[in-house]
């Protein structure tokens, strides 16, 4: 650790936060693409199952359970879309894990303290995935959508179309799996990375910190204030107690630092090279 430097360091660091924009990226054209295979099975599996007459789907106790029991489109979404979604979270957590590796190497961390802490975090991040995927909220979203066409015995043409629209999205508009993963998931790479940086910090007792990101167009002032600047943890700590815009109920600083889709991360670094980026930082009352 002799020849460390802050260049050494932002230049992991950026590596790190790249892989998760590239996992977000990654995730919600997954989703996209998804969408297209289940538009697919409703229209050319599901919706031809069902009893339809003079191009109407017919208002019958028969459709509304097949609607409600729904076997078919629950095993394709388990099987099939979730299974394909699923491999796209695992992909990125893993890479994720590659370039904290890399960066935290750096320092030279016992091999039992990464395994700890990696070992720790897969376990948080199945803990995730099981919740996340055992959430059907677009499959009722879907048989609701069926429900509705049967009660108002819709043209079956129509129904396609509105379920097209729904499942793909339209204009701006994401469709159904892209929404959820996007609201419910696409952050949680950035938690993930968040939290490794939490648990190397306290691990290896590196006590300051580089917020790191860069600013765009929609950056906060909150963290435009704080961008490229180098603080003590306690210092950090300090700014559970602050209210701005942007902030989340239950901020956790050090997990969701400027609030909903902030893209910042806080770099851990030693002493030493604090000092080099701010001459005037004085010693954490953690050392």
């Amino acid at each position: 650790m002799d020849d460390l430097t802050n260049k050494k360091i932002d230049k992991k660091a950026r590596q790190k936060i790249a892989t998760v924009k590239k996992s977000e990226k990654k995730l919600l054209e997954t989703a996209a693409k998804q969408e297209r295979k289940l538009n697919n099975f409703l229209i050319s599996v599901f919706l031809p199952t069902l009893d339809i007459k003079d191009g109407r789907i017919i208002n019958t106790t028969n459709n509304l359970k097949k609607v409600n029991t729904a076997a078919s489109l629950k095993k394709f979404i388990k099987n099939v879309i979730n299974e394909n979604i699923l491999k796209t979270y695992l992909k990125g957590f893993s890479d994720i894990n590659k370039n904290t590796a890399n960066l935290y190497d750096l320092f030279d961390p016992p091999k039992a303290t990464k395994n700890r802490i990696f070992n720790r975090s897969d376990i948080i991040a199945d803990g995730f995935l099981t919740e996340l995927f055992d959430n059907n909220e677009v499959q009722k979203e879907i048989q609701s959508t069926f429900r509705n066409a049967i009660t108002t015995e819709s043209k079956a043409s129509d129904l396609k179309n509105l379920l097209s629209e729904q499942i793909k999205g339209t204009g701006k508009k994401m469709g159904v799996l892209e929404g959820f993963h996007y609201s419910q998931g696409k952050n949680e790479f950035q938690a993930y990375t968040r939290g490794l940086d939490v648990e190397f910090s306290k691990a290896l007792k590196l006590n300051y910190f580089i917020y790191q990101g860069g600013k765009i167009n929609t950056t906060r002032d909150f963290c435009d204030e704080r961008n490229g600047g180098t603080f003590t943890r306690e210092e950090v700590e300090d700014w559970q107690g602050l209210t701005w815009q942007g902030k989340k109920e239950g901020h956790n600083i050090f997990i969701d630092l400027g609030g909903y889709n902030c893209r910042h991360d806080l770099t851990p670094i030693t002493y030493e090279l604090a000092k080099r980026r701010r001459p005037d930082i004085e010693k954490s009352k953690y050392d």
